[in-house]
């Protein structure tokens, strides 16, 4: 399946494009094709590596800071919630359902969106879209990462679009499955 993602579009229209594309955990291969894909064809100045189901991009522009953004492209299962739909709830106003909306494809589109339309950013950028993080810890792709491209998680602050209701979390360490 080819899905050709719009970077420069509206952060929602582009969440919309991301929910849209199944990727339960251990099933991202489709989304990760077509971030890889947009990445390399609408974003310049970016290193693009693809490491297995993981694909990360970084600027290198000299510049004394490197602010790192990150975020997973799997989902829980799909639950008759694919694909997209929208409504207006008359408390939330427009409202976009589906399967990762929230978990995190919003946070990736934002990422993914500040990539192609950012000009000139004042530090240089390290985006990581990473698998496996709704299962197990021992399978999320972050692990592969540090273990095997520890250079890619250098940085001065991290970023992880995680859903926080607008809230900042500052080393939140753990995780706890119920």
């Amino acid at each position: 399946m080819s899905t050709d993602l719009d970077l420069t579009a509206d952060p929602v229209e582009l969440t919309a494009a991301l929910v849209d594309i199944e990727s339960e955990s251990r099933n991202e291969s489709a989304i990760a094709d077509a971030v890889e894909a947009a990445l390399r064809a609408q974003t310049s100045g970016f290193e693009i590596l693809r490491h297995g189901n993981r694909v990360l991009a970084r600027t290198d522009r000299g510049h004394a800071q490197r602010v790192i953004l990150a975020g997973h492209l799997d989902t829980v299962p799909v639950a008759g919630n694919l694909p997209h739909r929208r409504e207006t709830d008359p408390a939330e106003g427009d409202v976009l359902h589906g399967c990762g909306t929230v978990d995190m494809k919003s946070g990736d589109a934002v990422f993914l969106h500040l990539a192609a339309t950012l000009p000139e950013p004042a530090s240089d950028l390290t985006l990581i879209f990473y698998d496996c993080e709704e299962i197990a810890a021992e399978f999320n792709g972050l692990n592969d990462i540090e273990r095997e491209l520890p250079e890619w998680l250098a940085g001065d602050v991290a970023i992880l679009g995680e859903p926080t209701a607008g809230l900042i979390e500052a080393g939140c360490p753990g995780t706890l499955r119920v």
